[in-house]
């Protein structure tokens, strides 16, 4: 192994020369990879962090899920209400109608005093609800009452 007098290497030194440095960033490379592997507290931060973001998926998967069974029910159960109220007006629809004309064949009976005397009545309990409602839950129990007694004479 000589050197050329221009000094430079020789070409089995220059080959060595680039042996020796392909073998520095291997070792370099491998102990980079040793060293990440030992790092024990960055491997389980990582995998925190990956079962964090895994959980939150199934967790916004779980929330979806729910919100779209409650929006289902809570439709379903506005289309029974809304059933419910139709059969509801279906069925009183005859017992209103008997009672209306019950209700005018009573007044086509009454005298034309009493009559009167109901209008006025009608007209005081359209002004004052309230008081009327009591009043006439009062008359009702006393009415019950009276019938009670009545019944118990017998």
């Amino acid at each position: 192994m000589s050197k050329d007098p221009a000094g430079s290497r020789i070409p089995e030194q220059e080959a060595l020369a680039k042996e020796i440095e392909r073998t520095r960033e291997q070792l370099g490379e491998t102990v980079e990879a040793l060293a990440a592997k030992a790092d024990v507290k960055a491997q389980a931060e990582r995998q925190a962090a990956e079962v964090k973001a895994n959980l939150r998926g199934k967790a916004r998967a779980a929330k979806d899920k729910v919100s779209g069974q409650a929006r289902e029910l809570r439709d379903e159960a506005s289309a029974k209400t809304a059933q419910a109220k139709n059969a509801v007006r279906s069925a009183s629809a005859p017992v209103a109608s008997q009672a209306a004309t019950a209700g005018r064949a009573v007044r086509d009976a009454a005298p034309a005093p009493v009559q009167r005397s109901a209008g006025q009545a009608v007209a005081i309990v359209r002004g004052h609800r309230r008081p009327a409602a009591a009043a006439a839950a009062a008359a009702a129990v006393l009415i019950l009452a009276w019938l009670a007694v009545r019944r118990g004479r017998r």
